[in-house]
C-alpha cells in the first residue's frame, strides 16, 4: 500500500520520479489518531517521521476471562499467578495485589507513583488507571528476567506481557517449536525371511543415466539418503553395475520427500511369483460375526523384508551422490506385493479371526473384553 494515496500496487517514491502536472490532484490520505480516536484527511507529508514519542505511545492489555494460560510465578521473592498474555504490551499489577505484594515485603529495584505512559484496553478509549509503576525480578521455573509493572486500580488480572513471557520462554514463536529430532536407527526386519527375484536370463541389463533433482530439493534429498544409510535400509553399491535404476521424488503430507525408484525397466524382466491376492469383498463377508475389530498397520510394510545378497544389485539405483542399492524390499518392484503377501501368509495362517491385506491387519473378536490371538485351539 501506497504510504501517499493509501492505494495498492506501487509504493511512495513513484511519485518522486513523476513530474507534477497542472490540474493533477491528488486523493487524500486518511491519518487514524490512535490517542483521540478521531480521523482526519489532511494530506500526509512525504517526510512525515512515523515514530511516536515514548511520552505518547499506547499500550494494550486485554483479559478475557480465559483461565487456562495462567501460571504460577514469583516475583520480587513472592509467589503470584500471572497470566500469560500475548497481546498484552506491559506487565500488569492490580492494586489488591500490590497491597499484598508490599505486606510480603516484596524486593524491588524501583517505584514510581503514577505514570505519563498511556494503557487501554484493547477496544475501549477510556485509559487504566495507573497508579504506579515498579521494575523487580520474576522467575518462571528455572528461568529469571528483569521486568517493569504497571500497578492499575480495577484491575481483573495479573498480567505477565508479551515481551516479558519470550524472555522466561513462556512464549515461543518459530517453525522450531515442538519440533523432536530422533537419532536414526537400524530398522527393525523380520528375523529369518529373506526375499529372493528372480530375472529372466534373457533379458539384457539397462543402466539409466541420472535425473537431476532440483536444486531447491537437494538437501532434503541428501538428507533422507543419509537416513536410509543409518536406518540399514540401502547401501553404497561398490564394484561394476549392470542394473541401474533412477531416483524418482514425490512429496508427503508432512513436506519430506519420498525416494523411490524408476523400477520399470527391471519389471520388465522380473519374473513373477503369481501369488494369489485376497479379494477385498471375501474379506468383508467374514468380518459380519465379530463385535470388536482392531486394525493394524505395519510401518514401511516392504522395508522390513531384507532382500537376499544375490538380488541386490538390481535395485541399484544413481544419485548426485553416487551409486546405492537397497538392502530390504523397495517400493516400486512389480513382485513385492505378491512377495510380501506370500510371507503374511507364513506369519499369520492360522490366526483365527485375522485378516490382512498386504500391510492391514484386521483382528476381529467375538466378546467385549476379549483380544490376541487364538492358533491350535489355544489363546495367546
Amino acid at each position: 500500500m501506497c504510504r501517499r494515496c493509501r492505494e495498492l500496487g506501487h509504493f511512495e517514491s513513484v511519485y518522486k520520479r513523476q513530474k507534477p502536472t497542472s490540474g493533477t490532484t491528488r486523493k487524500p490520505g486518511r491519518i487514524y489518531n490512535v490517542e483521540n480516536g478521531t480521523t482526519s484527511n489532511k494530506e500526509e507529508s512525504t517526510e512525515e517521521k512515523e515514530t511516536i514519542p515514548a511520552q505518547t505511545k499506547v499500550y494494550y492489555a486485554f483479559y478475557g476471562g480465559n483461565d487456562s494460560n495462567v501460571l504460577s510465578g514469583i516475583i520480587g521473592g513472592v509467589a503470584v499467578n500471572v497470566l500469560i498474555d500475548s497481546g498484552a504490551e506491559a506487565n500488569l499489577i492490580r492494586l489488591e495485589t500490590w497491597e499484598i505484594l508490599k505486606r510480603m515485603k516484596v524486593t524491588v529495584l524501583a517505584s514510581t507513583k503514577a505514570s505519563s505512559r498511556v494503557l487501554k484496553g484493547y477496544g475501549s478509549d477510556k485509559p487504566l488507571d495507573v497508579v504506579g509503576t515498579f521494575k523487580a525480578e520474576v522467575s518462571i521455573g528455572r528461568r529469571k528476567a528483569m521486568a517493569e509493572f504497571f500497578v492499575v486500580k480495577g484491575g481483573q488480572k495479573d498480567i505477565l506481557g508479551d515481551a516479558t513471557a519470550k524472555k522466561l520462554g513462556m512464549l515461543k514463536f518459530g517453525i522450531e517449536v515442538n519440533n523432536v529430532r530422533a537419532e536414526s536407527k537400524p530398522f527393525s526386519k523380520i528375523n529369518d525371511v529373506k526375499a529372493y527375484i528372480t530375472l529372466n536370463p534373457e533379458t539384457r541389463p539397462v543402466f539409466q543415466p541420472l535425473r537431476r533433482v532440483p536444486i531447491p530439493m537437494e538437501e532434503a534429498v541428501n538428507r533422507k539418503l543419509e537416513d536410509l544409510l543409518k536406518r540399514d535400509i540401502i547401501e553404497v553399491k561398490q564394484g561394476p553395475a549392470t542394473w541401474v535404476s533412477p531416483l524418482v521424488i514425490s512429496g508427503q503430507a508432512s513436506g519430506e520427500p519420498r525416494i523411490c525408484l524408476d523400477l520399470r525397466r527391471v519389471n520388465e524382466a522380473v519374473v513373477r511369483e503369481h501369488f494369489p491376492m485376497p479379494v477385498v469383498d471375501e474379506y468383508l463377508t467374514r468380518l459380519s460375526k465379530g463385535k470388536i475389530w482392531s486394525k493394524l498397520d505395519i510401518r514401511e510394510a516392504f522395508h522390513q523384508i531384507e532382500l537376499d545378497e544375490d538380488s541386490r544389485d538390481v535395485t541399484t539405483f544413481i544419485t548426485n551422490k553416487g551409486l546405492f542399492r537397497f538392502k530390504r524390499l523397495p517400493f516400486g518392484l512389480v513382485t513385492a506385493p505378491e512377495i510380501f503377501q506370500r510371507i503374511m501368509e507364513e506369519i499369520l495362517s492360522g490366526c483365527v479371526g485375522t485378516y490382512w491385506y498386504l500391510d492391514d491387519v484386521i483382528y476381529e473378536g467375538e466378546r467385549e473384553g476379549v483380544c490376541g490371538f487364538e492358533t491350535k485351539g489355544e489363546r495367546k
